[in-house]
């Protein structure tokens, strides 16, 4: 994002008395400030935080009461993991310290049984929910309030929901290779005010130091009890949750420039990444393997639904035709899914989309922003709202690696190759629409079209949208032959999905968010439903 002296110094002034304002105090033995769970036919995960630290803490559910693992230093953070449940039960759940009971109960169901073909699924589905709370100058807002993003939510939860995921960049804090984000490319009179801001209020890294037991801990709680557990409360404490991470979750944008190349993700980014997820949201229960937990894994709803759900950033490479986006051995794993599974209806659930490009560095997809004519290579930086340029494969985009569109070839053979209902949705495009993938590239036409689905954004503000960081908005690949299902609009919103034996629809709901002039708080706006199958 780029931004003027004077769009700078404006948020500077505007946001110092924000910096000193307090932190919400938290009554005693009242102070949780999140909890989110996920589940399996036979297991919960569950992660929480509280204000005031404690030396234990330990979860009931029904019968079975389990102790906590601390994920902080300082006993904030814990998790747990409670093993030995019945398929399709209700529980319910309650958290102690030392003193007896911390909160109100509350209830959580495992999932049916894998055997089991259940009546129905609900499932609500959106990404990009990160960045600080309202954060912007007078003339730009970056990332929508709080308090539209939670209506957003509440809108969805109020279906009532079984589960819910919530796709990549869960965390905006892109530092650059540096200890601090760069807010651009600034004079260094504004980046010293800048930078000075940004470690007087939230601090700074040292990418010398460990992630936890130094300052860097600090600063990144700072962070994530902004853009996590403030926002999430405890409002989806009743509805499992799978988190599936991307590019920002690693303290990076996918940039690719002569100076500087963020992925793939070095120490640092990963350590961070990692710590994030361990104190503020529950692993992937169901997949290949404990040590992939918080990259690659199922969601499965007895044999009605199966998602693959799928990081396409943090384990990347970059070297030409044999780059990929995920390791082979996980291709190889979402393949033996997409043939083997016994779900009446299957997704995969890329962390980027099939069906897009933006010209973003890190597609599957060739297409960059370029003007007219232009043969040349790009670095397609971001911009402003004075950018020029189209959409396409004539110019050359930097650094990226053939390798990427033929793993996508691959993975999108697999699905199309399923006997018995498939599609694929994901987010990151900071925009919604639904496609119909009819061909692509040499493979020609597919058996049959697959659908794909953008399920909106939910903290997406003025400068945050593609047509302003990149002067256009995002469209369909040139080496793709989609059919439009559902126009694609830069919006906030989510996807719920609805799935029995025999139908399955997914409906597309519009929050707004792209005119602030409108006043929309983040309730629905409209609707477009569309038949899976």
């Amino acid at each position: 994002m780029q931004m003027t002296r004077r769009s700078t110094l404006s948020l500077i002034l505007a946001s110092l008395a924000q910096a000193v304002v307090p932190k919400k105090a938290f009554a005693a033995g009242d102070d949780i400030r999140h909890i989110l769970p996920s589940a399996t036919p036979s297991s919960f995960a569950v992660s929480v935080s509280i204000a005031s630290p404690r030396t234990q803490l330990d979860l009931e559910v029904g019968p079975h009461k389990v102790s906590g693992k601390r994920q902080d230093s300082l006993g904030r953070f814990w998790s747990f993991h409670v093993e030995g449940l019945s398929a399709d039960t209700e529980y319910t759940l309650q958290l102690h310290d030392e003193d007896g009971a911390l909160g109100a109960s509350w209830p959580l169901r495992t999932f049916p049984d894998p055997n089991s073909m259940p009546d129905s699924f609900r499932l609500m589905a959106f990404t990009c929910a990160g960045g600080a709370d309202g954060f912007a100058t007078p003339r730009r807002q970056y990332f929508k309030p709080h308090a539209f993003r939670q209506k957003l939510f509440d809108t969805g939860l109020a279906d009532k929901p079984d589960a819910a995921i919530a796709i990549g960049d869960h965390i905006y804090w892109d530092l650059r290779g540096g200890e601090l984000p760069m807010v651009s490319r600034l004079p260094p009179v504004i980046k010293q005010l800048a930078g000075w801001y940004l470690k007087y209020k939230y601090g700074s890294f040292d990418r010398s130091q460990p992630i936890l037991g130094t300052q860097n801990e600090t600063t990144l709680t700072t962070v994530g009890d902004d853009q996590i557990a403030n926002l999430y409360g405890t409002r989806f404490k009743s509805t499992p949750m799978f988190f599936v991470s991307d590019d920002h979750d690693f303290f990076e944008n996918d940039d690719a420039e002569e100076d500087l190349v963020t992925f793939p993700a070095d120490d640092f980014s990963r350590a961070a990444f990692k710590a994030v997820a361990d104190l503020y949201y529950p692993p992937l229960l169901d997949g290949p393997s404990k040590e992939l937990n918080r990259a690659f894994g199922l969601l499965r709803y007895g044999q009605l639904y199966e998602a693959a759900l799928f990081d396409c950033a943090g384990h990347l490479t970059i070297d030409g035709d044999g780059a990929t986006l995920v390791p082979p051995a996980i291709e190889t794993w979402l393949k033996e899914r997409a043939a083997t599974s016994p779900a009446k209806h299957f997704s995969f659930v890329p962390s980027h989309p099939m069906g897009w490009t933006a010209g973003k560095w890190r597609e599957w997809y060739p297409d960059v922003v370029a003007p007219e004519g232009f043969t040349g290579v790009v670095m397609n930086e971001l911009g402003s709202d004075g950018t020029q340029g189209r959409l396409t494969v004539e110019a050359k985009k930097y650094l990226w690696p053939k390798g990427w569109w033929l793993q996508h070839q691959r993975l999108l053979n697999a699905l199309a190759q399923r006997q018995g209902h498939r599609f694929t949705f994901s987010g990151d495009i900071h925009a919604q629409g639904a496609v119909e993938i009819l061909a692509s590239g040499s493979q020609g036409e597919l058996p049959s079209p697959i659908k794909s689905i953008l399920v909106g954004p939910v903290s997406t503000s003025d400068a945050t949208w593609p047509s302003f960081a990149r002067g256009i908005p995002a469209g369909p690949p040139k080496w793709l032959s989609v059919q439009e299902l559902v126009p694609t609009r830069e919006v906030n919103g989510y996807t719920f999905f609805e799935f029995t034996p025999t139908s399955a629809t997914a409906r597309l709901v519009d929050c707004g968010g792209y005119d602030r002039s409108l006043g929309e708080t983040g309730g629905m706006k409209s609707v477009d439903d569309i038949m899976l199958l």
